[in-house]
């Protein structure tokens, strides 16, 4: 009823949510001024105080609370700033625009609501008392609930409100990183009380408030992140837009005059958010150096196709609003990712999905995908060295191929210049990579990234060979099938690696440095594919028959292996494969008699049936046999 009532005062005039308003009411002529600007500055209160009892409610995890703010969103438009009349077109109405006060606050209640800090702060208690003990599936269970509970508030926000509204998904992500951009201006200032007084002999309070601090500051970022991630549908061209229903606010039809006043204030809106994000995120030179080389070359362009200059005729520009513009959408989402992913202590959980998502779906859209190669090369040295540490771990490994896949993406697609790429792929090779659950994902990125360039150095192929081989020695056989696969196609595609299986000799000793990560000191190329003969006596046929093949192939008849199918290998399906080969075979040639029953009565060539367990013998003869007493085995 309150939101209706107030709804019912803002439509009729009474009061509004400009900043000011009650000033500008104040200087009319009116008589009664006196008593309507109080009626209006009580109203204001009022209004206030139940939007910050609303709020409370949704810091609380209410889902009422959340849809009766959103519907005080929808009912409580304010003025565009910097729309005069002589921008909009004569006739056509102004239904304002989504107030960012207010959705604002609303973001920043959902990100900093307390059901979620309270499951963070649980599962790093957690996590503290379980460092020896990982492995305790209750309490996993009962995070993963909690997390369920959290995420229908982002779900109930994302579906009724964020999803059917173009203007409101555009200031979420203006809203996601002014909130980012005051967590990461608090963060340095507990920092600097934190280190004045780290004088004193008490460090140990200044430590754990710095530690305090970068874990809520984690926890906000994480809910920011999952936020973000929902939003899939960032319009992607102009066309996107051009449905008036799926904006919350209408917007207005600008005019269409020629008139030079209009071309210098076209947009205003848009130009003073242009102007205060430029302000706000100065500090990053190579940001600001790019938006200027972008600037340049779209002047340019333009100089390149305007009229002569002895025309006076103008060609007429369409105007849009900032939210009506496509470019202003990515640009605002890619604004907000860069500004939570600057944020500390996010936790690894999430930092995964984050990118897998920053490469399956933000690269793509964005318009400057460079600027996420520093997060990628940042995440990839923090699981790295975890990686090349004592001991292995899923999360580490995961996030280390994760962040190398989307710096590949870049270099492949946007022309990133990384040439620590190749030796940055070859310290993820290590024996328990082929045990891993994301096996797959690793081979695909290490296929692609191999056979892709063909202007790989000599030494670089080598390595790879050498240390691929190495690790089919100990890998399973659906691992060293894939590898074997590998080298064959590198070795075809670069002869100059053919001497490390034709070399000639006795070698006394492998000179191949494995421990090395520089892949110019491993001496690949003055050593040989030992690994391909011990590979041929292997107990698996087909890793036998693929290693004796391996440099033998005729490079004009023979076709590369095609990856794919190695990659979906493993022991179930190596075992089902063998079962269908054996059933095949047992169905015609190998079959059993089937006017004869017995272990004795199969056809010659039977291939139907395959012992799988030894059981000692007794005697020479069957126990069913005469002579099954005689001849004993001791």
């Amino acid at each position: 009823k309150l939101r209706k009532t107030f709804g019912r005062l803002i439509e009729q005039g009474e009061f509004d949510l400009n900043s000011g308003s009650s000033s500008r009411s104040s200087n009319s002529g009116d008589g009664n001024n006196g008593a309507r600007s109080q009626w209006k500055t009580w109203l204001t209160t009022q209004h206030e105080t139940y939007m910050a009892h609303l709020i409370e409610a949704v810091v609380d995890g209410k889902t009422t609370a959340l849809r009766t703010y959103c519907g005080v969103l929808a009912s409580s438009p304010v003025d565009i700033i910097g729309l005069s009349s002589n921008n909009q077109k004569e006739g056509a109405n102004n239904n304002g625009m989504v107030s960012e006060r207010l959705l604002n606050k609303l973001i920043e209640a959902c990100v900093k609501s307390r059901r979620c800090l309270d499951m963070n702060a649980a599962k790093n208690t957690d996590s503290i008392k379980n460092k020896n003990n990982k492995n305790n599936p209750s309490q996993d269970e009962g995070i993963n609930a909690q997390l369920m509970m959290e995420e229908s508030m982002l779900t109930l926000l994302e579906s009724e409100f964020i999803r059917p509204h173009r203007d409101v998904q555009y200031f979420i992500c203006k809203g996601v990183r002014q909130i980012a951009f005051d967590l990461l201006q608090g963060l340095d200032q507990v920092r600097k009380r934190a280190g004045v007084s780290n004088g004193s002999d008490n460090k140990e309070v200044d430590h754990d408030a710095i530690a305090e601090a970068e874990a809520n500051v984690g926890s906000v970022a994480e809910n920011m992140c999952r936020l973000l991630m929902t939003m899939d549908y960032v319009p992607k061209n102009q066309t996107d837009l051009t449905d008036v229903t799926t904006f919350l606010y209408p917007p207005p039809i600008l005019s269409g005059n020629d008139d030079a006043s209009d071309d210098n204030s076209d947009d205003g809106a848009a130009e003073e958010e242009e102007s205060e994000e430029e302000e706000e995120f100065s500090d990053d030179a190579s940001e600001s150096s790019e938006d200027e080389e972008e600037s340049t070359t779209a002047s340019k362009k333009r100089k390149n196709h305007s009229p002569g200059t002895g025309s006076s005729k103008r060609t007429k520009k369409t105007k849009l609003i900032a939210w009506q513009q496509s470019y202003k959408h990515r640009n605002a989402h890619q604004e907000a990712w860069l500004s939570v992913l600057r944020l500390p202590n996010l936790p690894s959980r999430t930092q995964k999905r984050i990118l897998q998502h920053l490469s399956t779906y933000v690269l793509k859209i964005c318009p400057s995908p460079l600027r996420f190669a520093e997060y990628f090369t940042r995440s990839f040295q923090g699981g790295n060295n975890a990686v090349a540490g004592t001991t292995l771990t899923t999360n580490n490994s995961l996030t280390a191929i994760l962040s190398l896949h989307g710096l590949f993406i870049l270099m492949l697609d946007h022309q990133l210049e990384y040439p620590q790429f190749y030796n940055s792929l070859y310290t993820l090779l290590h024996p328990r990579i082929l045990y891993t659950k994301h096996r797959s994902r690793f081979l695909r990125l290490l296929s692609q990234a191999l056979l892709s360039n063909s202007m790989l150095p000599a030494y670089v192929v080598g390595s790879y060979c050498k240390k691929l081989c190495r690790l089919a020695l100990n890998g399973p056989p659906s691992g060293s099938l894939f590898v074997l696969a590998l080298v064959s196609n590198l070795l075809r595609k670069h002869g100059e690696c053919a001497c490390l299986i034709h070399r000639r000799g006795v070698i006394a000793e492998d000179v191949f440095v494995e421990e090395v990560d520089d892949l110019i000191k491993t001496r690949a190329l003055e050593s040989s594919l030992w690994e391909l003969v011990a590979l041929e006596k292997h107990y698996h046929p087909a890793i036998s028959t693929l290693a004796k093949s391996v440099g033998t192939e005729d490079d004009k008849t023979t076709p590369m292996h095609d990856m794919e199918d190695f990659m979906a290998h493993t022991y179930k399906s190596l075992f089902e494969q063998e079962k269908k080969r054996l059933g095949s075979s047992g169905g015609g040639k190998g079959g059993v008699d089937k006017n004869h029953s017995g272990g004795g009565n199969k056809k010659k060539g039977g291939g139907g049936r395959v012992s799988l367990t030894f059981v000692e013998p007794t005697s020479l003869f069957t126990k069913d046999d005469v002579f099954g007493d005689f001849f004993q085995c001791s």
